[in-house]
Protein backbone atom coordinates (compact mmCIF):
# COMPACT_ATOMS: atom_id res chain seq x y z
CA UNK A 1 0.00 0.00 0.00
CA UNK A 2 1.16 3.47 -0.81
CA UNK A 3 2.70 5.29 2.24
CA UNK A 4 1.56 8.60 3.32
CA UNK A 5 4.34 10.95 3.36
CA UNK A 6 4.75 14.64 5.19
CA UNK A 7 8.01 16.03 3.34
CA UNK A 8 8.87 19.39 3.93
CA UNK A 9 11.92 21.44 4.13
CA UNK A 10 12.89 24.01 7.12
CA UNK A 11 15.56 26.61 8.40
CA UNK A 12 17.35 26.02 10.99
CA UNK A 13 14.84 27.67 13.06
CA UNK A 14 11.66 25.83 11.89
CA UNK A 15 10.20 27.76 9.13
CA UNK A 16 9.28 27.13 5.85
CA UNK A 17 8.61 30.67 4.38
CA UNK A 18 10.05 33.92 5.50
CA UNK A 19 7.21 36.16 7.12
CA UNK A 20 6.30 36.87 3.45
CA UNK A 21 5.70 33.70 2.57
CA UNK A 22 8.72 33.26 0.33
CA UNK A 23 11.01 30.35 -0.07
CA UNK A 24 13.85 31.62 -2.17
CA UNK A 25 16.51 30.98 0.63
CA UNK A 26 15.80 27.25 -0.09
CA UNK A 27 16.89 27.61 -3.36
CA UNK A 28 20.67 26.89 -3.21
CA UNK A 29 19.32 23.83 -1.16
CA UNK A 30 17.04 22.15 -4.16
CA UNK A 31 19.69 19.68 -4.98
CA UNK A 32 19.80 18.48 -1.72
CA UNK A 33 16.42 18.53 -1.23
CA UNK A 34 14.71 16.70 -4.12
CA UNK A 35 17.49 15.52 -5.79
CA UNK A 36 17.29 12.01 -3.55
CA UNK A 37 14.89 10.59 -5.81
CA UNK A 38 12.10 11.33 -3.47
CA UNK A 39 9.66 12.46 -6.34
CA UNK A 40 10.44 9.33 -8.39
CA UNK A 41 8.79 7.53 -5.11
CA UNK A 42 5.53 9.54 -5.36
CA UNK A 43 2.58 8.50 -7.62
CA UNK A 44 -0.05 11.66 -5.88
CA UNK A 45 0.42 15.05 -4.21
CA UNK A 46 -2.10 16.67 -1.78
CA UNK A 47 -1.56 20.18 -0.81
CA UNK A 48 -3.99 22.83 0.54
CA UNK A 49 -5.95 26.10 -2.35
CA UNK A 50 -3.08 28.36 -0.47
CA UNK A 51 0.17 26.03 -1.51
CA UNK A 52 -1.45 25.50 -4.91
CA UNK A 53 -1.63 28.88 -5.72
CA UNK A 54 1.76 29.67 -4.47
CA UNK A 55 2.45 26.66 -6.73
CA UNK A 56 0.90 28.16 -9.91
CA UNK A 57 3.43 30.86 -9.39
CA UNK A 58 6.33 28.86 -10.78
CA UNK A 59 7.58 28.55 -14.05
CA UNK A 60 5.66 25.43 -15.14
CA UNK A 61 3.40 22.67 -12.58
CA UNK A 62 5.50 21.12 -10.31
CA UNK A 63 3.85 18.33 -9.87
CA UNK A 64 3.30 17.00 -14.29
CA UNK A 65 2.99 13.71 -14.36
CA UNK A 66 1.54 13.01 -10.69
CA UNK A 67 -2.35 13.45 -9.70
CA UNK A 68 -2.68 15.89 -7.59
CA UNK A 69 -5.50 16.97 -5.26
CA UNK A 70 -6.35 20.31 -3.84
CA UNK A 71 -8.03 20.58 -0.61
CA UNK A 72 -10.61 23.18 -0.84
CA UNK A 73 -13.97 24.56 0.01
CA UNK A 74 -14.33 26.28 -3.35
CA UNK A 75 -14.03 25.05 -6.98
CA UNK A 76 -11.06 26.18 -8.37
CA UNK A 77 -10.90 27.28 -12.48
CA UNK A 78 -8.19 25.86 -15.02
CA UNK A 79 -6.47 22.98 -13.09
CA UNK A 80 -3.32 21.71 -14.25
CA UNK A 81 -3.86 17.52 -16.28
CA UNK A 82 -4.06 15.07 -13.13
CA UNK A 83 -5.44 17.80 -10.81
CA UNK A 84 -8.72 17.67 -9.02
CA UNK A 85 -10.19 19.52 -6.38
CA UNK A 86 -11.42 17.68 -3.10
CA UNK A 87 -13.85 19.21 -1.18
CA UNK A 88 -14.46 16.79 1.85
CA UNK A 89 -11.30 17.02 3.54
CA UNK A 90 -7.79 15.58 4.21
CA UNK A 91 -8.90 11.66 4.28
CA UNK A 92 -11.25 11.54 1.35
CA UNK A 93 -7.82 13.27 -0.37
CA UNK A 94 -6.00 10.51 0.89
CA UNK A 95 -8.66 7.70 -0.07
CA UNK A 96 -8.71 9.09 -3.76
CA UNK A 97 -4.76 8.92 -4.12
CA UNK A 98 -4.57 5.41 -3.05
CA UNK A 99 -7.13 4.58 -5.58
CA UNK A 100 -5.09 5.43 -8.74
CA UNK A 101 -1.61 4.77 -7.13
CA UNK A 102 0.65 2.52 -5.77
CA UNK A 103 3.21 5.10 -5.14
CA UNK A 104 3.53 7.05 -2.15
CA UNK A 105 1.23 10.10 -1.53
CA UNK A 106 2.94 13.32 -0.65
CA UNK A 107 1.36 15.95 1.35
CA UNK A 108 2.70 18.90 0.36
CA UNK A 109 0.91 21.15 2.55
CA UNK A 110 1.03 24.07 3.79
CA UNK A 111 0.69 24.11 7.18
CA UNK A 112 -3.20 23.12 8.05
CA UNK A 113 -3.30 20.74 4.98
CA UNK A 114 0.34 18.78 7.09
CA UNK A 115 -1.03 18.93 11.04
CA UNK A 116 -4.83 17.68 9.69
CA UNK A 117 -3.07 14.83 7.38
CA UNK A 118 -0.98 14.06 11.41
CA UNK A 119 -4.43 14.67 13.17
CA UNK A 120 -6.24 11.90 11.11
CA UNK A 121 -3.15 9.60 11.83
CA UNK A 122 -3.06 9.22 8.28
CA UNK A 123 1.18 9.82 7.99
CA UNK A 124 3.14 6.99 7.70
CA UNK A 125 6.47 8.82 7.17
CA UNK A 126 7.99 12.31 8.39
CA UNK A 127 10.47 13.72 6.45
CA UNK A 128 11.98 16.80 7.29
CA UNK A 129 15.16 18.55 5.10
CA UNK A 130 16.96 21.29 7.58
CA UNK A 131 18.61 23.91 5.71
CA UNK A 132 21.24 26.00 7.06
CA UNK A 133 19.15 28.69 7.47
CA UNK A 134 18.28 31.29 10.35
CA UNK A 135 15.38 33.03 9.67
CA UNK A 136 14.23 34.67 12.86
CA UNK A 137 10.81 34.49 11.89
CA UNK A 138 8.30 33.27 9.22
CA UNK A 139 5.65 30.75 8.64
CA UNK A 140 5.92 27.93 10.72
CA UNK A 141 5.28 23.90 9.43
CA UNK A 142 2.57 23.11 11.37
CA UNK A 143 0.17 25.72 13.14
CA UNK A 144 -0.66 23.76 16.72
CA UNK A 145 -1.79 19.85 17.24
CA UNK A 146 -4.56 18.55 18.88
CA UNK A 147 -2.78 15.66 20.40
CA UNK A 148 1.01 14.76 20.40
CA UNK A 149 2.35 13.10 17.44
CA UNK A 150 4.72 10.30 18.72
CA UNK A 151 7.48 9.29 16.06
CA UNK A 152 10.56 6.62 15.76
CA UNK A 153 13.60 7.67 14.40
CA UNK A 154 14.09 6.19 11.17
CA UNK A 155 17.17 7.69 9.83
CA UNK A 156 19.32 10.88 9.20
CA UNK A 157 21.11 12.43 5.92
CA UNK A 158 23.94 14.62 5.47
CA UNK A 159 24.43 17.03 2.43
CA UNK A 160 27.77 18.58 1.84
CA UNK A 161 25.25 21.86 1.33
CA UNK A 162 24.91 21.31 5.17
CA UNK A 163 20.93 19.77 4.79
CA UNK A 164 20.38 17.46 7.04
CA UNK A 165 17.25 15.14 6.34
CA UNK A 166 15.76 13.39 8.95
CA UNK A 167 13.32 10.56 8.84
CA UNK A 168 10.70 9.43 11.00
CA UNK A 169 7.94 6.81 10.92
CA UNK A 170 4.39 7.62 12.73
CA UNK A 171 3.83 5.11 15.90
CA UNK A 172 0.61 3.68 15.50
Amino acid sequence: MAKVRLYAATSLDGFIADNTGDTDWLLPYQGAIFGTGFMGEVGAVILGRRTYQIMQAFNGWPYAGKRAYVLSSSQISSLPENTMVVKTGIGAAVEAARCVTTQDIWVVGGALTMQSALEADLVDLVEICVAPVLLGAGLTMLMSLERRADLDFDGIQTFESGVVKLRYGTKR
